[in-house]
């Protein structure tokens, strides 16, 4: 036993050192390719289409290889860079997947924009191997190639066509996100409820969609047990979601749940004794092997804490209480679920979105209940679109579901209180809050007595809630990096947000005044700004703009404040500078945002 125990301690770290290895050597094949330079002057390109989504937007994003750089020189590079691209809603429909262009473009580096509590496009992309951004119209690029619609695109297009056929125009983009796996053509108001309401994750097939296709199939076997064994069961249900995860593109959100579902369900059928912990653990592992970038992806990080919290906590708040009346039991058992699944995604929910539903026990317990129907009336749909009748009577039915689904998370976004904003969270901070987590539980799971989980609880929580109280109650104007001049004022717990907008509408500022007031809360009063001179009294500060023969102009206690457009308005050096993103050569520049205590 003493021999088994020294091999099995020799054997963890030679295994992890493995691993470390084949981690390292993966991630430098990942990025085996960044190094190589393209100008961001317009030049000409060979590109293959990779993806597109097809939308009516105004802009269209895909993504796309760039194969070939012809530069200035008439020499000819081969390079393999993928390139996120934007295009009108015309040219989409002009381009097919595998088709190649060459496109005559300026490309130019991914950045983030700066300001506060928006979403990190940079690192997103990264994790996704694509550094590159090009917008283009038709008049950009000629085809060199074009490829039909693929195998994959043909039955995509057709199941969209029988949720078009058979469902209201106003519910298409959130049936395509719940069963296509395609969120292009979620509205803003959809995903701002979702958001507030705790239910972002239900947008897109994860792993509550893949675990409830295969609980329903396996429901809809044992009716034909008889016939069928269970093993033969399983192997026929995991083929089938590897072919729908086929079908959407392979998402990686649906690559991740299936795999990992693929070895949760195998190990649970063919051993009695398998771990289901070891499994999972297993799974990222390979998943990190294949692509290392998936450890900085939120949608990887999300959904393997939230499969560790149901696997380590569960049974214990389960356990809690013990219902005798069935539907109660159902009841709890679906809360104890969504609690489990919150419990290790409450941190990092809070570091990247920089808010909290209060009430996503609610949320979760309500999806949980009605995810199962609408699935099973989604697959039903496509399943007996053959017969009018049936796909008429089905089209119904999940439509009222969609409805309930929507007006459920409309009301749970009004209730008072939904939401809770201001957190900005450190990474330190953020590794104090799981190692509080794991103090408490381990401490509840070997019924230690230690004071010091609750020091450490304590601690950090008195940290945030510091934070988030310096975050409500500061008074300050930001200037934002955008292409027009928007900046607001934050005081009193009051939101001022001016614009320069030629029509005068506010809604292309809408993400940027969303992701400010999720760090900076408050009621919002919104101001334009165009053509006039203003002048405010705020905490003792008095603030002005002006706007005299095309030059603008912000005067903060008689500091005056030139905003520059281009350089041929800049002033006398004399004058405080600030110049829009585009301008260079000035000291400050609004590519980032720029913060002024009051």
């Amino acid at each position: 036993m003493a021999f088994y125990r020294f091999k099995v301690v020799r054997f963890y770290p030679f295994t992890f050192l493995i691993f470390l290895q084949l981690g390292y050597f993966s991630m430098h094949l990942n990025n085996i390719n960044n190094n190589i330079e393209i100008s961001e002057n317009e030049s000409y390109y060979q590109i293959k289409i990779l993806e597109k989504s097809n939308t009516r937007k105004n802009w269209n994003k895909g993504l796309a290889e760039i194969q070939f750089v012809y530069n200035d020189e008439n020499k000819i590079e081969e390079v393999s860079q993928k390139l996120l691209f934007y295009t009108d809603s015309h040219t989409i429909n002009l381009i097919n997947e595998g088709d190649i262009l060459l496109l005559s473009s300026k490309i130019s580096q991914i950045k983030n924009k700066g300001n506060p509590g928006e979403f990190d496009a940079l690192l997103y992309w990264k994790t996704k191997n694509t550094m590159l951004l090009s917008f283009f119209d038709q008049s950009d690029f000629s085809i060199l190639r074009n490829e039909p619609p693929s195998y994959k695109n043909s039955i995509e297009n057709y199941l969209t066509g029988i949720l078009e056929k058979n469902l209201p125009k106003s519910q298409i983009g959130l049936a395509k996100a719940l069963f296509l796996g395609d969120k292009s053509a979620l509205t803003t108001e959809t995903t701002s409820s979702f958001s507030a309401a705790g239910a972002m994750h239900f947008l897109a097939i994860s792993g509550l969609h893949i675990g409830l296709m295969i609980f329903v199939m396996l429901y809809v076997f044992r009716v034909f047990s008889r016939f069928i064994s269970r093993n033969h069961a399983t192997i026929i249900i995991l083929l089938f979601i590897w072919f729908y995860a086929y079908l959407i593109g392979f998402p990686p959100s649906v690559v991740r749940s299936v795999f990992m579902f693929s070895l949760i369900t195998l190990g649970s059928v063919f051993s009695a004794q398998s771990n289901q912990l070891n499994l999972l653990c297993f799974s990222a592992a390979i998943l990190l092997i294949i692509n290392p970038w998936y450890l900085f992806d939120i949608g990887f990080q999300l959904s393997y804490l939230a499969m560790f919290g149901i696997l380590l906590t569960y049974t214990q708040i389960q356990g809690f209480y013990d219902f005798k009346n069935k539907v109660f039991r159902y009841l709890w058992n679906g809360t104890a679920l969504g609690l489990s699944a919150q419990i290790f995604t409450i941190p990092f929910c809070l570091y990247y979105f920089h808010q909290f539903p209060n009430y996503f026990a609610v949320t979760n317990l309500g999806i949980i209940l009605m995810s199962g129907i609408l699935i099973s009336f989604g697959a039903g749909l496509f399943v007996f679109s053959w017969s009018p009748a049936l796909s008429v009577g089905i089209g119904f039915v999940l439509s009222l579901l969609l409805f309930l689904l929507v007006e459920f998370i409309g009301w749970i976004e009004q209730l008072p209180g939904a939401v809770s904003k201001g957190f900005e969270i450190s990474e330190l901070e953020l590794l104090g809050l799981y190692t509080m987590i794991l103090l408490i539980l381990f401490a509840y799971m070997y019924q230690a007595r230690s004071v010091y989980k609750y020091i450490l609880a304590t601690i950090i929580l008195s940290s945030l809630s510091f934070h988030r109280y310096n975050n409500l109650n500061e008074n300050h104007l930001v200037l934002f990096n955008s292409n027009k001049l928007c900046f607001a004022i934050h005081s009193n717990k009051e939101i001022y947000f001016f614009y320069d907008d030629l029509k005068i509408n506010e809604y292309k500022y809408r993400r940027i005044l969303e992701s400010y007031e999720k760090c900076y809360p408050g009621n919002i009063s919104t101001i334009s700004i165009k053509d006039k001179n203003m002048n405010y009294m705020i905490q003792n500060t008095k603030i002005s703009i002006v706007d005299n023969k095309n030059k603008k102009y912000l005067i903060l206690n008689d500091i005056k404040h030139q905003i520059v457009y281009d350089n041929k308005t800049k002033e006398s050096q004399e004058i405080n500078q600030i110049g829009m993103p585009w301008v260079k050569g000035l000291k400050t520049t609004l590519n980032k945002a720029i913060f002024y205590p009051l």
